[in-house]
């Protein structure tokens, strides 16, 4: 064992043994676990995706199917996706440690029971506004059969949140307890539902564009059964409690709003350039886009996602205690060392990129152009990573602040950098480079966003570094010399 308490690593801890599912984990033995998880996630889909471009291509139904799961993606993190999480942790872990842990399981089924309902009636209603919104905000320059193609998967995926909601609030909890071993492996299951989909499409003569689509519900069932099971047999227990003036619900709903507001801004970046790709003259431009952005994220959800999930906890509890200078080391440490490791990252996916788009999407109804195409959308891409990955774990600082407020204005700094930058390059670019425009918008708004968000973090933890308890300690000791020194200076004896 190496690495101290919080960054040991134990190889005894991966042992295949009884309580594995319930094991804590520090910081780089949580990570590891969740970049497995993530890897295999990957390779899965990398299979997934291999599957469905052989299918559809870069053709009508893929880009129709990138547009439909944009509003139900934007419900579930708007109301209960990563931002119920990073508001739900800090709270969680508090209540735990003030007031046991009976109060803190009645707290998350309380959490659960509201965002079930309030998810319930907004995927009602999403059901009426889908026709509007992709007619007239998602994609109005497709044609009429990709706009009720749209609109119809669409509808199918709205359920999608509501299978997730559950599976939030299980993550959530096992986070808290720093267990990381069943999300790990819940990410990687997600797409074998998706792969299942894909083949009721090779195997069910008409299923089509369908077979994916509800691949992507049974997914998201699994992804919560999976974690939710084994969490019961740990003596968790759900109540069905309402008390909408629970104290802690209302701390988790300050945090929650900034939060969904701060991820609202992100989702509705992703409408805004579907807008503006609907309009793009190459029509595989949305599923090319769709196809860079799944390599490019590789790094990230290895590097931010990962260690970030990891390091929140911890941080959360440092914040807690006011153990600033702990905090701000940690941070430094962790952060930096994630952020370094973005550039040869994004160097070696830079030079094999194309190679790699070619061996595993270039086949059945995915051409040679669409292998171009997706490989001039990743090399926009590649200059976002660094951006991406330097904001999204420093955001986590904020959040184990509790402040929410301050990612959600760089955030909405970003959007307007993003859009702005769009707006410019798509009137600039040349035709046949025109689809540049949105991975290098999405590059300089994260890259933005970054520079304001590190800023402000080492600001804000040197401010409040004078108010850790060791450092308090440390000044009266200071303190407590100089004024023995002066003493012994003004004695008599010393005058002598």
């Amino acid at each position: 064992m190496w690495g101290g308490r919080v960054f040991r690593f134990n190889i005894r801890n991966f042992r295949l043994s009884g309580g594995l599912t319930s094991r804590r984990f520090s910081i780089v033995e949580a990570a590891l676990l969740l970049m497995i998880g993530i890897l295999a996630s990957r390779g899965l889909g990398v299979i997934r995706q291999s599957l469905f471009n052989a299918f559809f291509g870069t053709g009508p139904e893929a880009n129709a199917f990138y547009a439909a799961i944009r509003l139900p993606d934007a419900l579930f993190n708007l109301i209960a996706g990563g931002a119920l999480s990073h508001a739900f942790i800090p709270v969680f872990l508090a209540y735990e440690k003030r007031k046991g842990q009976e109060a803190a399981w009645k707290l998350s089924s309380l959490v659960f029971n509201v965002m079930l309902l309030v998810l319930t009636l907004v995927v009602i209603g999403g059901e009426f506004f889908v026709p509007t919104f992709t007619r007239s905000l998602l994609v109005p320059g497709y044609s009429e059969a990709e706009k009720v193609l749209t609109i119809s998967l669409t509808r199918i995926l709205l359920f999608q949140p509501l299978l997730l909601c559950l599976g939030t609030i299980v993550t959530g909890v096992l986070n808290s307890k720093r267990q990381f071993l069943l999300p790990a492996f819940s990410i990687a299951i997600y797409n074998l539902g998706q792969i299942a989909g894909l083949a009721c499409t090779r195997f069910i003569p008409g299923i089509g564009i369908y077979g994916p689509t509800y691949g992507v519900l049974v997914a998201s069932f699994l992804q919560v059964a999976v974690q939710a099971i084994p969490l019961f047999r740990q003596g968790v227990r759900y109540s069905f409690t309402w008390n909408f003036r629970h104290p802690g619900l209302l701390e988790v709903l300050r945090l929650l709003g900034p939060n969904s507001l701060a991820l609202a801004v992100a989702y509705l970046a992703l409408i805004i350039e579907t807008y503006f790709v609907s309009f793009l003259p190459d029509p595989a431009s949305l599923a090319a886009l769709h196809n860079a952005d799944m390599l490019q994220a590789l790094p990230f959800s290895l590097l931010s996602q990962a260690i970030g999930q990891a390091l929140l906890p911890h941080m959360t509890i440092h914040a807690a205690a006011g153990r600033y200078v702990r905090m701000r080391y940690m941070a430094l440490r962790v952060m930096g060392a994630s952020i370094l490791l973005t550039l040869p990252a994004a160097i070696g996916l830079a030079v094999t990129g194309q190679w790699i788009i070619r061996l595993i999407f270039q086949h059945g109804a995915f051409d040679a152009h669409s292998t171009a195409l997706t490989y001039l959308a990743l090399l926009g891409y590649v200059f976002a990573i660094p951006g991406v990955t330097a904001g999204d774990m420093i955001s986590r600082g904020f959040l184990a602040l509790k402040d929410a407020t301050t990612p959600l204005f760089t955030g909405i700094l970003s959007l307007l950098c993003r859009v702005g930058t769009i707006i410019v390059l798509i009137g600039v670019l040349p035709r046949a480079y025109v689809i540049l425009a949105i991975p290098l918008g999405y590059a300089l708004g994260s890259s933005v966003e970054a520079f304001t968000l590190a800023s402000l973090l080492l600001w804000r933890l040197g401010k409040k570094a004078r108010l850790d308890a060791g450092m308090q300690r440390l000044l009266r000791y200071r303190r407590y010399l100089a004024r023995t020194r002066q003493e012994a200076l003004a004695s008599p004896s010393s005058s002598r």
